[in-house]
């Protein structure tokens, strides 16, 4: 009840709240099995960053406000419960056959980390300095617990040790959920989707650490500390991206977290181009869910770890982390910590890398003065903007035993020259060789000097460096470097990058070198080959070295998709009917037959129409129709097919926007957009202006907006298929991180089935779940 009269600051009272919620449209999610999908489990999970279990429980939905929170709920035996802290109680009813849970999270968390799971679930349990660590799946997956979760309490010891702050809640328990995309970092109780879970052959391609890290390392950063508000949210997501970095680091190695932090670093200069990290003009909470909060957010904290040394940085995290233990914090709280315990001013550093927006677009030219024996160095800042401030590490080598020469400048204009006085011509020339600022690099060098980088150097981002330059040359002599280059290449990651440049140079030198990679044994390397071959249309000697990988298959089911995909990009003449032939292959998340479907839609063969539109319907896999669907719109620009063909295929796609899942939506309004003739559509139009009226997921509405808009005013129709390329291209990137990580917002799509084509590798960018 309410109080009668008005109170006072600081006084408390009870405030009770009766009420009934069916079915809401976001936040508190249900499922259950129906005439064409008669597997669907019965579970209902909470989804609630960034403003959404307000929807179903009354609660002051916002960061800054943290409470202790309490469930008791009843259902039905032979479920179970979970939600945040610890469960006091578990009570048969034997009068109406039902089970009562009582959970209580006594140390006080935000309002979307809230989480309630009912389903049936075995639960497996090992114990952790004293604390249960759980892992909740549906009997068919637990099997797989054991390899998909065996470095946790790893990960608990590295992070409690290094933070040094000891994983601060009752238990850990990660809960795989059908439904659900991603994860999310829910006080004490991780929520992962089932696609989290890897079979033996899985972990071929890749391994689920990422993901499990990245929500793992939340516990601390986001649910220990909270940002007070969402402009701060990088303080959640760059913290977990980079600490899912640094268990690479730790678990892997040195070369996978630098690959790691490259790759985040393209990501991170794509997305920040635009609006700063710290951004407090959001339109709504998930507009900062994007690639500024987390890979950009991770290279903050790399910056600031490689100008502070291994030793204050640990000491900075630990001191932040004691200091503002249960608390919400602003970037400023992380700013002054730093400075108390360094005796430095980060006033600059911050501003630079979270109050604006870009980065520093850097080009360095080198050239030897052999009468003076001086390295003449020019630094040049060209981007639009002020000058960035940041440190530049150079480092000359020798092909002697002479000690390399190391210099360093403090690059604070927009352009500076200095010479250095060396005993030789250095052979080597090294430009920030521990990868320490993010920035859009060009190097100017002598050839010499190039092939030193690709061959010789000792840091993977350099040689990838090197493979980007000589990708872009077309001489015979540049190609064979390449070729010579990717088989003396230790590590996967740069192979993977040297094929990408052959690709991009092309030439019989380059295909007898991708041929050659196909007998890799590292199936990420061997997986870049098969797909770098498959700009070389109609090649028969690269189509008979394909052709067997698709119709006998390969061990890894990621090499297994690429080469299906490519063997349909090189148009061989019996393309309809081998890939006809893979999909009654039964694969982990529709690997394969997902490869099929959009193999199909490349072939030049009205054919694949009445395959495409079968694979289209309710009674498929959820995670196969987004990709018929996007592949019938594409087979109208690829192959001649009649007007009643096309009239066809758009009522296909539109008795899919009837369809539950709203991936599947989406992907069908985004498709009748995409065919040659969008104006053959119109009879779509009166149900894609229901759904953009009234559909509860965003990124759907907006599809059938843009489409509308296409049909009424004769827009382009190769503009929407570039949106629908797009589309395609955000699942086919998340193959490779999970989202890479596509960021959270990418994976927070608003769905309720999982991405078709997910692969959880790199995290974080990878946290997600459904939203509206």
């Amino acid at each position: 009840m309410l109080p009668q009269t008005s109170l006072k600051a600081g006084e408390k009272f009870s405030l009770f709240i009766d009420y009934t919620i069916e079915d809401p449209d976001t936040g508190l999610r249900f499922f259950g099995p129906s005439e064409n999908e008669p597997d669907v489990p019965y579970i209902a999970w909470s989804q609630g960053e960034s403003i959404f279990n307000s929807n179903w429980i009354p609660c002051f939905d916002h960061p800054n406000e943290r409470q202790t929170t309490e469930m008791i709920v009843t259902t039905k035996r032979g479920y179970e419960v979970s939600s945040n802290g610890r469960l006091l109680s578990k009570k048969e009813n034997a009068a109406d056959n039902t089970v009562t849970f009582h959970w209580l999270q006594d140390k006080p968390h935000v309002a979307y980390l809230i989480s309630l799971i009912i389903g049936d679930f075995e639960i497996v349990t090992e114990t952790w300095r004293g604390k249960p660590i759980e892992y909740w799946v549906r009997a068919k997956y637990e099997e797989q617990v054991a390899q998909t979760f065996k470095n946790t309490t790893r990960m608990l010891d590295f992070f409690s040790d290094k933070i040094g702050v000891e994983y601060p809640w009752d238990r850990y328990a990660q809960l795989c959920c059908y439904g659900f995309g991603g994860g999310m970092e829910n006080t004490s109780a991780t929520t992962l989707g089932e696609r989290s879970l890897y079979d033996e052959r899985s972990l071929l391609d890749s391994n689920p650490d990422g993901l499990i890290a990245h929500e793992l390392a939340h516990q601390w950063w986001g649910d220990y500390l909270t940002c007070r508000d969402w402009a701060h949210i990088w303080l959640n997501e760059g913290f977990a991206s980079y600490f899912e970095a640094l268990w690479a680091e730790e678990d892997l190695g040195a070369d996978e977290f630098a690959y790691n932090m490259y790759r985040k670093a393209s990501r991170a200069r794509r997305g920040g181009k635009k609006k700063p990290i710290v951004d407090r003009n959001y339109s709504h909470p998930m507009a900062m869910f994007d690639s500024r909060a987390y890979p950009k957010g991770a290279w903050v904290l790399h910056m600031m770890r490689r100008q502070l040394g291994d030793d204050l940085f640990w000491e900075v995290m630990n001191t932040y982390a004691t200091t503002y233990a249960l608390k919400t914090v602003e970037t400023v709280d992380l700013r002054k910590t730093i400075e108390k315990v360094s005796g430095r001013s980060f006033e600059r550093f911050f501003y630079d890398w979270t109050e604006r927006p870009g980065h520093p677009e850097v080009t360095v030219s080198y050239k030897w003065l052999n009468d003076d024996k001086l390295a003449k160095v020019t630094i040049k800042q060209t981007q639009k903007a002020v000058a960035f401030h940041f440190p530049l590490k150079i480092e000359f080598r020798f092909d002697d035993d002479a000690k390399p020469v190391t210099v360093t400048r403090d690059i604070s204009q927009k352009e500076m020259t200095f010479y250095h006085p060396l005993a030789a011509a250095p052979t080597m020339f090294r430009i920030d060789p521990q990868q320490t600022v993010l920035m859009e690099l060009k190097a100017k060098q002598g050839r010499d000097l190039w092939k030193a980088q690709l061959l010789d150097d000792p840091s993977v981002v350099a040689r990838i460096r090197a493979a980007k330059h000589f990708g872009e040359s077309k001489s015979t002599g540049d190609r064979k470097l390449l070729a010579e280059a990717l088989g003396k290449e230790p590590f996967w990651g740069v192979q993977a990058e040297i094929a990408k440049a052959l690709k991009e140079t092309g030439g019989d030198v380059a295909r007898d070198a991708l041929l050659a990679g196909l007998q890799f044994e590292n199936h990420k390397a061997r997986r870049a080959c098969v797909q770098a071959l498959d700009s070389f249309h109609g090649d028969a000697t690269v189509i008979k070295a394909i052709r067997p990988m698709v119709i006998n298959g390969d061990p890894s089911y990621r090499v297994e998709s690429a080469a299906i995909e490519t063997f349909a990009a090189l148009e061989p003449e019996d393309g309809f009917y081998v890939l006809k032939q893979v999909m009654v292959r039964d694969s982990r998340n529709e690997v394969i037959r997902n490869a099929a479907l959009r193999g199909l839609g490349k072939l030049r063969d009205p054919e694949v129409v009445p395959l495409l539109a079968e694979w289209t319907r309710p009674d498929k896999p959820r995670r196969c129709r987004p990709s018929a669907i996007r592949a019938l719109a594409g087979v109208t620009k690829r192959t001649h097919v009649d007007e009643a063909t096309i009239l066809n295929i758009v009522d296909t796609l539109a008795a899919a926007l009837g369809d539950t899942g709203r991936r599947v939506r989406r992907a069908a309004a985004r498709a009748l957009g995409a065919i040659s003739e969008p104006a053959l559509a119109r009879t779509a139009l009166p149900t894609l202006e229901a759904i953009a009226a009234n559909d509860p997921a965003s990124r759907v509405r907006r599809a059938a907006e843009s489409t509308i808009k296409t049909i009424q005013e004769g827009k382009p129709p190769q503009v929407q298929m570039a949106e629908l390329r797009d589309d395609l291209k955000e699942a086919l990137e998340a193959n490779e991180d999970l989202a890479e990580r596509l960021e959270k917002l990418e994976s927070l799509i608003g769905d309720d089935e999982e991405a078709a084509d997910m692969e959880p590798t790199d995290a974080a960018e990878h946290s997600a779940a459904a939203t509206p």
